[in-house]
């Protein structure tokens, strides 16, 4: 059976709340130079030429992120192949600290009309260099609660994640800049929800244009390829 880790999605969007360290938002969510946005598409991973490549896409829609010319994280959107807006995230910013995320989703009225209405906010409160508290907010209904701690470059190391009074922790390693693996750790200290990394055809900067991800360590077969296009200032 086929699994498709859409969780790779909100992995990428927790690297962007802001922190402190030596990197932008661009920087430690693993690109390098003067990003001004890049476009993910999720694809069925096929075999050409004894190597594994970007297929088919595997959804209708792909994901697009924007960076202000500081590197900063300016909003992120959905997109469908035929040009609307699915989704959209965009940020609120104090003294350069990122303090709120707002996601927005499209809602059909009809077959003709849609909008664009909050779905939830994250609201982040800083207790430390290396840590920063959020609760995630439905409406008027707390969802979720937890915390994010950082290295010293900033990166997102482990997100502590509770839920219904049940503690879990998402921990990632990297190599150099590059995310290499992440897992999932619940309170009895069982490991689970594995998922490894590979990258392909870097361009002149340095950033990869193929990410082929893995759900076993085995690294056989993998269940997704992302295929990234980047726009630099």
């Amino acid at each position: 059976m086929r699994v498709t880790p859409y969780s790779l999605f909100l992995i990428l969007s927790a690297f962007l709340l802001s922190c402190s360290g030596e990197l932008n938002d661009a920087g430690r969510s693993g690109l390098v130079g003067r990003v001004k946005s890049f476009k993910e598409i999720r694809c069925d991973p096929t075999r050409s030429n004894d190597k594994w490549v970007a297929g088919e896409p595997l959804t209708n829609d792909y994901r697009v992120v924007h960076f202000d010319r500081d590197g900063n994280f300016v909003e992120s959107f959905s997109m469908g192949t035929n040009g609307d807006t699915l989704g959209r995230s965009t940020c609120v910013r104090e003294n350069g600290e990122m303090v709120e995320e707002i996601f927005y989703t499209r809602l059909w009225l009809n077959p003709k009309e849609s909008r664009l209405y909050q779905t939830s906010k994250t609201l982040l409160e800083r207790v430390s260099e290396d840590q920063v508290n959020y609760e995630v907010w439905k409406g008027d209904q707390r969802a979720s609660e937890g915390a994010n701690f950082y290295d010293g470059k900033g990166r997102l190391i482990m997100q502590v994640q509770v839920h219904g009074g049940q503690e879990e922790a998402m921990h990632y390693i990297y190599d150099k800049h590059l995310l290499m693996e992440n897992y999932k750790e619940n309170m009895s200290g069982q490991r689970t929800a594995t998922q490894l990394y590979e990258y392909d055809n870097f361009d002149k900067h340095g950033n990869w244009k193929l990410m082929l991800i893995y759900a076993d360590t085995e690294r056989i077969v993998p269940v997704l390829a992302i295929n990234r296009e980047i726009e630099y200032y």
